[in-house]
């Protein structure tokens, strides 16, 4: 475990949690000395061995151990040099997210070997949310998904659209510019997609530039991109969000939060947020039928950038802004689905941070976003805000009929919704209605 002073907490908890101490029979601990106390005054009869700069303390507590470990450094040297540049003398900081590849894989597998020895913790939804830090009760098993349901709803691993763009982003903006920013429509995840990469990504040239001292800014995560993330990628170059008058917008990978449209559209009707069109009795209402039997879209207005845009329908609405990205935009970018960053928090974060050239934390140091992503006014009822287990009990379940639209909203939201872009997300549309006889 490498530990810095930014995260020593983490470390903390990490090294004196009862997983680590019964997975390990000697822990190994590189950190300054000044942590080292707080480290080694634990109760555990587990042996602990400190690793400093020059010099090795070993200490053995609760009982009394004849300790014989050999250590050659020069192995340390070796997984500093893995590390993609960051292991030198002067930037320890940096060494819990630097050597993660190294580290980690034997830290999951000693995991996942303590857990199949537990029937509890077989299941892999319940071993899921023991990483996280959560101890689910009875009740919540029963009605969480599980595994395979999650992947009938949303394929076998994460889905993205702009992967290709992140060599051209690493390659034309220097290490210490590199910024993330998230962007997306309004109920699409762009809180929760901050959350993760402002408490488990940096930018490592830019962590060893300000020191563990520096804010989340400085490490290259912003809070949005330049031009405002819920603003149309159009607007880019003539619209610049307040306290971004400085920043080179250039330097900002835009991380674009999607979400399945049918989920989506439902949530604008809970929370519009400046949308406007008629939908108090039908949701979402994209089609008005008359006494003809003329069909009509129902127009929607939204007010973005300081304006007020015009869109045919609310289908119309999450085409268009998405299309803005993979259609017209001629700058590096991601797309991101609100679906893998619920249910696959870390896998998820880690492509993200890693298309910008920044480090993740290691797994069993990851910090999983358990309550509500959406803080503050503005964003409806706290009680109607979801966290992890409602989440996953929400969004795991298998899709309504149609679903829950009314036969015309379905069929509208089938004919005005972008199928190639749905498809490429790997979206399903929900299920028609069974046929009668």
């Amino acid at each position: 475990l490498f530990c810095s002073s930014r995260y020593r907490g983490d470390c903390r908890r990490a090294c004196l949690s009862r997983r680590c101490i019964y997975n390990f029979r000697v822990l190994i601990i590189i950190m300054p000395t000044t942590n080292a106390q707080r480290v080694t005054n634990s109760s555990s009869s587990t042996p602990i061995v400190v690793l400093h700069a020059h010099k090795i303390v070993v200490f053995c507590s609760g009982a009394i151990f004849l300790c014989l470990f050999a250590v050659n450094l020069h192995l340390v040297g070796n997984l500093e040099q893995q590390s993609i540049g960051i292991g030198t003398s002067d930037s320890w900081q940096m060494q819990n997210f630097a050597i993660q590849d190294s580290i980690n894989e034997i830290q999951v597998d000693a995991y996942h070997r303590h857990d199949n020895n537990n029937t509890t913790t077989t299941n892999p939804v319940v071993a899921y949310f023991r990483r996280a830090g959560v101890e689910l009760d009875n009740d919540s098993i029963e009605r969480l998904p599980t595994w395979s349901q999650i992947e009938s709803l949303i394929g076998k691993k994460p889905v993205f659209r702009g992967l290709d763009t992140c060599e051209t982003f690493r390659q034309n903006v220097p290490p210490l510019s590199r910024m993330l920013g998230s962007a997306g429509m309004f109920n699409s995840g762009t809180n929760l997609v901050t959350r993760l990469m402002k408490e488990n990504c940096v930018i490592p040239e830019r962590f060893n530039k300000y020191g563990p001292n520096g804010s989340k800014e400085d490490y290259g995560i912003r809070w949005q991109v330049p031009w405002g993330k819920h603003v149309p990628a159009n607007f880019k170059n003539n619209h610049t969000a307040p306290k971004n008058e400085n920043t080179i917008k250039d330097h900002c990978l835009p991380i674009v939060t999607v979400r399945n449209p049918f989920d989506w559209m439902v949530s604008m009707c809970n929370i519009p947020y400046t949308a406007r069109w008629p939908h108090n009795k039908i949701c979402p209402h994209l089609v008005q039928t008359y006494s003809n039997g003329e069909k009509v879209p129902v127009g929607v207005r939204v007010k973005l950038a300081e304006q007020w845009l015009n869109f045919d329908s609310l289908a119309d609405l999450w085409n268009e802004f998405y299309a803005q990205y993979y259609r017209d935009f001629e700058y590096p970018y991601l797309i991101v689905r609100f679906e893998d960053l619920t249910f696959r928090q870390y896998d998820t974060t880690k492509t993200i941070c890693e298309c910008a050239g920044g480090v993740v934390k290691p797994q069993d140091m990851f910090k999983y976003i358990i309550k509500s992503a959406k803080q503050g006014p503005g964003h409806g009822k706290v009680s109607d805000r979801t966290g992890m287990v409602e989440a996953w009990i929400k969004y795991g379940q298998p899709k309504k009929v149609k679903g829950g639209f009314s036969d015309e909203d379905y069929d509208a939201a089938i004919e005005f919704l972008s199928h190639d872009f749905v498809e490429s997300m790997g979206y399903k549309y929900p299920p028609p209605a069974p046929i009668t006889v």
